[in-house]
């Protein structure tokens, strides 16, 4: 949803400014086939604007609709780097927290828990599982890889990752190893109704982190959308 999103919106812009300096000469049946590609891509742009205007409504109300803010909504939007659109992706996923008995049963849900590959003889190692929601498996990806972008501010996601690293857990295991621990804490926080709290989480794993933590999606983020969505089709857990 959110690559989509973000493609469409650039395609359209592209469009809509390209597509009128396209012909050398005034030719009018030429002219006439060209107008469609030009509306169409305005279409695209106005709904991707009535999109956004839906998910702000979802996740923070509209009194005039009658709609009440999500009571999801503070929750998701406290973690690092979370946006509307991710936010409204784990929203229609998950539903009600209260469905979930465990974290691993959460964590299974959204595609990143780990399970045993046995064989007729034995376990031979874990693998991840393609049993859950490909959005929300998408989605943690990219937090994942946001997260650990050396644009983003220090976290501690990123000193978890580093761990695994030095335990010398290959660099791409570690990134789906990430993934699942946000969807750890991110069911913690909503069974217990609690916004995240990046010095709590810190104190927690023996992490001081200095001063306001402020982390902010980076400009390119197209690039690791596309990134997020080759790890999402990948066994690398």
């Amino acid at each position: 949803m959110i690559c989509a999103k973000t493609t469409a919106t650039k395609a359209s812009k592209t469009s809509a400014e390209l597509l009128p300096n396209t012909l050398a000469i005034n030719i009018p049946h030429l002219a006439e086939r060209q107008t469609w590609p030009i509306e169409e891509a305005l279409r695209i742009e106005e709904a991707i604007k009535s999109m956004d205007n839906q998910i702000a409504s979802l996740l923070h109300g509209d009194e005039e609709k009658g709609y009440k803010p999500h009571p999801y909504t503070k929750i998701l939007m406290s973690f690092p780097i979370m946006s509307e659109s991710m936010a409204c992706t784990f929203i229609g996923a998950i539903g009600d927290i209260e469905r979930f008995s465990t974290y691993l049963e959460f964590k299974k849900y959204l595609d990143v828990a780990a399970e045993n590959k046995i064989s007729s003889t034995s376990v031979s190692k874990s693998r991840q599982t393609y049993e859950g929601v490909r959005d929300t498996r998408r989605v943690l990806f990219l937090m994942t890889l946001l997260l650990l972008s050396p644009k983003i501010g220090a976290n501690s996601f990123r000193v978890y990752y580093e761990r695994l690293v030095e335990r010398k857990m290959p660099k791409r295991k570690a990134i789906g190893h990430v993934c699942g621990k946000i969807a750890q804490v991110l069911y913690s926080c909503l069974k217990n109704n609690e916004q995240y709290d990046p010095f709590k989480h810190a104190n927690k794993m023996g992490v001081t982190i200095a001063g306001e933590v402020r982390l902010k999606i980076p400009a390119n983020l197209d690039d690791y959308e596309h990134q997020a969505e080759e790890f999402a089709d990948e066994e690398i857990i």
